[in-house]
């Protein structure tokens, strides 16, 4: 499985030039932060939080062609926006691994 689309990154590099470098450290910056927010909104059981972070990490991950990544963080966002947590413990363990995975991807472009 790839964890991100390469054909797509490449052309994101293209359009981005200079910018590209930029884009992907903010794109590991802040998805550290919001993942780190993400686990204090399942620990304090808020589904309105969860929804919310979810759904920016998830825009993010699209951005960056990390398809794989976006897909757990929908399934996070759905089950925040369905009002509950039960789940999300599982799935941001699957977000941590597959986002240690994008980021060395990205590392060795």
């Amino acid at each position: 499985m790839s964890h991100i689309s390469t054909a797509e990154i490449e052309e994101l590099k293209l359009i981005m030039e200079d910018g590209f470098t930029d884009l992907i450290d903010a794109f590991v910056t802040d998805s550290e932060n919001k993942l780190e927010q993400l686990q204090a909104a399942l620990q304090a059981n808020n589904p309105s939080a969860v929804r919310e972070l979810a759904h920016s990490l998830k825009g993010a991950s699209g951005n960056i062609s990390a398809q794989p990544l976006a897909d757990i963080y929908r399934q996070i966002e759905k089950i925040g926006k369905e009002g509950s947590t039960d789940g999300v413990a599982q799935l941001l363990d699957q977000a941590h691994n597959e986002f240690s995975a994008v980021k060395n991807a990205l590392e060795n472009l």
